[in-house]
């Protein structure tokens, strides 16, 4: 499975699945797993032990990015049916924090894997760091009905209604939910305390739409 995601930015959690991780000549990849809040959302689905601001390993020379990304998608262009090259490139983007354009690239590969839970997390936390929680809720119930247990869906879940959405009674039903899925999760405690926290500040559910 590629790099689960779970959203860390603004919020707390930082967790991913899988990237790519380019180490050799240019485009040698080692599949990094983003750990929950993968995802992403909040937390990535992969997460790698690189350097937060590059997405590669410790150690590993500059890169230029914009010459990755166009031979990627060159690459993507000769093989139109090749899925797992434009996961690359949006893991890449997604690594570079280039939401906007990850987000293109997560909706191309799923074109082709569309019960992919992982892409479909990380497409979640690509709207979410681009200002759009409403929509990264949306891929994050359909990875859920794919697949009802993962767990990196679900802690975004937690951290993108309560930090995107603010909505404290969705937060709570997903971090029960994650408990009941995986009860020494060790991200629970954690967002407890961040609910916990929410509700003394006096946050409340949004009126319904």
């Amino acid at each position: 499975m590629k790099k689960e995601t779970v959203l860390t930015a603004l919020v707390f959690l930082v967790v991913g699945f899988l990237a790519g991780y380019i180490t050799d000549a240019q485009l040698n990849w080692n599949a990094r797993q983003k750990s929950a809040v993968t995802a992403g959302p909040p937390a990535e689905t992969q997460g790698g032990g690189g350097s937060p601001a590059s997405g590669l390993p410790e150690g590993h020379p500059p890169i230029d990015a914009d010459t990755i990304v166009a031979q990627l998608e060159q690459m993507a262009a000769k093989n139109p049916k090749d899925g797992e090259l434009r996961l690359k490139l949006a893991n890449f983007l997604y690594d570079q924090k280039q939401y906007a354009r990850a987000i293109e690239w997560y909706q191309r590969a799923l074109e082709l894997e569309p019960r992919n839970v992982n892409a479909r997390t990380d497409l979640g936390t690509s709207y979410f760091y681009t200002g759009r929680p409403q929509e990264a809720l949306q891929q994050y119930s359909q990875s859920l009905q794919i697949d009802p247990r993962h767990e990196p869906t679900l802690l975004n879940m937690v951290v993108v209604n309560l930090e995107g959405a603010h909505d404290l009674a969705a937060a709570q039903a997903a971090w029960d939910r994650l408990r009941k899925v995986n009860p020494n999760h060790p991200a629970l405690e954690s967002l407890k305390e961040k609910l916990d926290a929410a509700r003394a500040s006096g946050r409340s559910t949004p009126a319904p739409q």
